[in-house]
């Protein structure tokens, strides 16, 4: 089975988390999928008792990034194919799934991007726990373009931090202008892309609109 969440926020959230896996009867077969702003890698001081805790669970444990990322940390792992594409390896049970990849996992295809922007970046002088590389570059929005293309625009599934811009609208939040290319670009692929179900995170509130899932306050099955 493949279990989805969002915005654990490294140890923030980890007892919550801890708290619902604990339902689950986890196993080897199993993936549990963060969609971004997992924190897990964040410090090197700080993130011990989090990673361990990932080590530990009986399954795999997948992660998007958001905008809550130690990036100059995580692009220190090295790089590998995984499932169909490619990813950060932290450990054998650890992986962080890269912008505009196409994977394979439990027979199902996922197209998956992460990134998003931090407004501390409009609300401080000076970088607090942010970095340029929270928002794609352009080479990464091509890398998403160029895997759907081989992909023929059809995946089951799709997986990013943000929503795409109708999305975000229907939500009733307004959207970051730093952001809005983002969200233009997801809205873009949200209408050429074949897909059954898209989920993502970032706002912290659950919500359901039609094919559109977003994640905070609860473990979800894929396809629920």
């Amino acid at each position: 089975m493949i279990y989805l969440v969002a915005d654990i926020h490294g140890y923030i959230r980890l007892e919550w988390l801890k708290a619902q896996l604990d339902k689950i009867p986890l196993t080897e077969a199993d993936y549990l999928i963060i969609l971004g702003d997992a924190g897990i890698i964040w410090s090197k001081d700080e993130h011990g008792e989090v990673m361990e805790y990932y080590q530990g669970l009986a399954c795999k444990t997948l992660f998007l990034d958001g905008n809550h990322e130690n990036f100059d940390l995580l692009y220190q792992y090295p790089v590998e194919r995984f499932c169909g594409g490619q990813v950060h390896r932290i450990s054998d049970r650890l992986y962080h799934l890269m912008r505009g990849e196409v994977y394979l996992f439990d027979g199902q295809t996922f197209f998956v991007f992460g990134g998003g922007f931090s407004v501390k970046k409009l609300t401080h002088s000076s970088p607090i726990s942010v970095w340029e590389q929270e928002m794609p570059t352009e080479s990464e929005y091509q890398n998403g373009i160029s895997n759907l293309e081989r992909a023929n625009y059809q995946v089951d599934y799709v997986l990013t931090h943000v929503a795409p811009s109708s999305l975000a609208y229907i939500m009733g939040v307004n959207l970051v202008q730093e952001e809005r290319v983002l969200n233009d670009y997801l809205e873009h692929l949200a209408k050429r892309v074949t897909f059954k179900k898209w989920y993502f995170g970032h706002h912290h509130r659950d919500m359901q609109s039609g094919a559109f899932t977003r994640l905070y306050s609860q473990v979800r099955r894929l396809g629920e």
